[in-house]
């Protein structure tokens, strides 16, 4: 019979079983409650190291940890590294052969696992049941745990054994989850009947990590968007999409560009994603063009960046996805390409997992009539949307009545409505706030952070300072306005506020530009006061003023309850009211009035680019600075580009300023990098 190990620190437990030197952030808290017997929810990102809290504990305590996960490849990679450890463990799934199971189960019945891995659909095996009560019991884990909660993106059925396996060994229990919002940890502590559990949220802070958002209206945008990151960053990478299609087109496409590309989706053979996926970990494919049906189990940890190409359904699938960068904790990018129009793509997937009350039981008659699968989706449905969700209210259907689920009403159907219509609601909010993610001009690190945390604060408060917004890369020319300008700007929040948060873009553009179109005349919207004040701009002009004062804090889009997701009305914020009433005159990223281009364009450089110097760079002054910002980057542990652009050490080799206020008058150096760097850059610009 295996005994507990742990006569020291839990430092010196670290470093001898797992050679680590530091535990990151959450992980001591974590394993403290393991430890002490405490039930346990913890959301920890992808590449925080949630596997060490409970693999360090299962080695500290007397008796074998049971670790439930769905994931194959995860189990096999860590019962592979744990032995190579001399650690006692072993897995136990489908993918086993019978023998080698007969051999895991035997040795958990003997108790010689420290640590035994086991799928959730093994749970319903006799013979791993009768092992498992002739086991010595320490802990149960719960990895992915948020499979467990029907509130959860990736509920799985088999998961709901799991409360009745923790009623039965009357253990502590601990879940791990990357991600889960308030509403699904608590769902996780009822399903798994956790008494007073320890809500932990953290490892949100990964300052290698520089999350980014590009707007692109074309696919040839998200290329040059692609190719800007690898010629920043480096390779390997993964693009993900949203469809099987558009991971071929990409694979196409980069190929084109002489860049060793892979696909991988779920179209393709088995023999060919495991060929993929093993060419991209020997370092025989860089970049990996895939659907989210890659990258679950799957340890590379120099991945230099990760793009999704297409907006993804959710921040939890957005932001387990990009985790998957950086994980050796060198500078990566994690950048979101998108385009309001690929909501519609999501939309399309939402109205497909989400059949109707009426789809259901038309479903449900034609399987009393032994109508097969696509015959049912054909008949049910015209359109390709209303088919796939025939296809899902069939699976559904057919799953609860094998598994006995008894009549939720007077027809007869094994299935919940309101739970369903519940669950539709959910998915739209989850995707409303992914939406809003692309859209923020607020930290990143913190979104995600406040998302997943609500109102827990368990975890440290993630310091960010790498997002793109951080950076200011989204700040572009903000510049004082003339009085044309300002009164423009006050026009269109007066507008926004008198429509009452009612109306979109178009529209409001409409009333301002002064259009006579039904849309506006039917409802009235011509007799407001600022009908047509704007009338000496296009159509496509206003919209875009409205779009610098959404971004810039002064309106707010918002969602519309039950509306179509992505669409959205514009609100008047606090500050935009502000400037409305007059008083406060901001400045915006407004385009260049006509003399104002003129000077810009006087401005330009040889290579005709705006943004170049007006004299030109000192190129030793400029070698100096680029070698003391790589010195200062390596220092701190962050990429060069988030110390300073290249544009603006050029524009600093070309202005020479001699103090701090001149300093301060070059684009790139704002309040934060005059305090880090002010004293350095002021001793490299006046030294002889």
């Amino acid at each position: 019979m295996i005994q507990s190990s742990f006569d020291g620190s839990l430092d010196d437990a670290l470093h001898r079983h797992f050679g680590l030197q530091a535990f990151r952030p959450g992980q001591r808290e974590a394993i403290d409650a393991v430890l002490a017997g405490r039930d346990l929810v913890a959301v920890m990102p992808t590449g925080a190291g949630k596997s060490l809290c409970f693999q360090l504990p299962a080695l500290l305590l007397d008796g074998t940890t049971v670790v439930v996960s769905p994931l194959i490849a995860l189990m096999k990679d860590q019962v592979d590294r744990l032995r190579s450890r001399g650690i006692a463990a072993a897995a136990i799934h489908s993918g086993l052969a019978p023998d080698d199971r007969r051999t895991a189960e035997s040795a958990l019945a003997a108790g010689e696992l420290r640590l035994v891995y086991v799928a959730p659909e093994r749970l319903a095996s006799g013979a791993f049941a009768g092992a498992l009560a002739r086991a010595r019991v320490a802990r149960l884990v719960v990895d992915e745990a948020h499979c467990i909660s029907q509130w959860g993106h990736d509920f799985r059925p088999d998961y709901r054994r799991l409360a009745e396996l923790r009623a039965r060994l009357g253990v502590p229990a601990a879940a791990f989850t990357a991600t889960a919002t308030p509403d699904v940890r608590a769902d996780i502590a009822v399903q798994l009947g956790l008494r007073a559990p320890l809500e932990l949220v953290t490892g949100f802070e990964r300052p290698n990590l520089t999350l980014a958002v590009e707007s692109c209206r074309t696919r040839e945008d998200k290329a040059r968007a692609i190719r800007r990151l690898l010629a920043d960053v480096g390779a390997p990478g993964i693009v993900y999409v949203a469809t099987r299609k558009n991971a071929e087109l990409w694979v196409d496409m980069l190929r084109g560009l002489g860049i060793r590309t892979g696909a991988y989706h779920a179209g393709l053979a088995e023999d060919a994603r495991s060929r993929t996926q093993d060419d991209f970990l020997a370092g025989r494919v860089d970049v990996i063009a895939a659907t989210n049906a890659f990258g679950m189990g799957i340890d590379k940890a120099d991945i230099r960046f990760v793009a999704h190409a297409d907006l993804p359904g959710s921040v939890e699938s957005y932001y387990q996805e990009a985790g998957r960068a950086g994980r050796d904790g060198a500078p990566s990018r994690c950048t979101l390409l998108f385009s309001p129009a690929d909501v519609r793509t999501q939309e399309f997937f939402l109205a497909g997992a989400n059949p109707s009350p009426h789809v259901f039981r038309s479903a449900w008659r034609l399987l009393d009539e032994s109508v097969d699968d696509d015959d049912i989706a054909a008949r049910i449905a015209h359109d390709p949307a209303g088919q796939m969700a025939a296809l899902t209210a069939v699976r559904l259907l057919r799953r609860a009545r094998e598994s006995g689920e008894p009549p939720t009403d007077s027809s007869g159907l094994p299935v919940d409505l309101a739970a369903r219509a519940e669950k539709g609601k959910r998915d739209r909010e989850r995707l409303n706030t992914m939406v809003r993610y692309a859209f923020a001009r607020t930290c990143r690190t913190r979104f995600i952070y406040d998302y997943f945390a609500g109102g827990t604060r368990g975890g440290s408060v993630p310091r960010c300072g790498t997002c793109d917004v951080c950076l200011g890369w989204l700040a572009r020319d903000l510049r004082p306005l003339d009085d044309g300008e300002y009164e423009r700007v006050r026009i269109a929040l007066s507008a926004v506020g008198r429509l009452s948060g009612r109306f979109g873009v178009e529209r409001i553009a409409q009333v301002l530009t002064g259009s006579s179109s039904r849309e506006v005349t039917t409802r009235g919207l011509d007799r407001i006061p600022t009908y047509g004040r704007l009338s000496t701009l296009s159509l496509d002009g206003v919209k875009d003023l409205l779009g610098v004062l959404a971004d810039a804090g002064l309106l707010e889009r918002q969602s519309l309850e039950g509306g179509r997701v992505g669409i959205s009305v514009l609100a008047l914020t606090a500050a935009g009211r502000a400037v409305a009433k007059g008083e406060v005159r901001p400045e915006l990223p407004l385009p260049s009035a006509p003399r104002a281009a003129a000077s810009r364009r006087e401005q330009r450089g040889a290579s005709g680019e705006l943004g170049a110097t007006a004299q030109p760079a000192d190129a030793d002054l400029l070698t100096r600075l680029k070698s003391w910002r790589t010195a200062t980057a390596r220092e701190r542990g962050v990429p060069a580009y988030v110390v300073f652009h290249d544009r603006t050490l050029a524009e600093l080799a070309a202005a020479r300023p001699s103090s701090r206020d001149g300093l301060a008058q070059v684009k790139g150096v704002g309040p934060a990098k005059l305090d880090a760097y002010g004293d350095a850059l002021l001793a490299l610009l006046t030294a002889s």
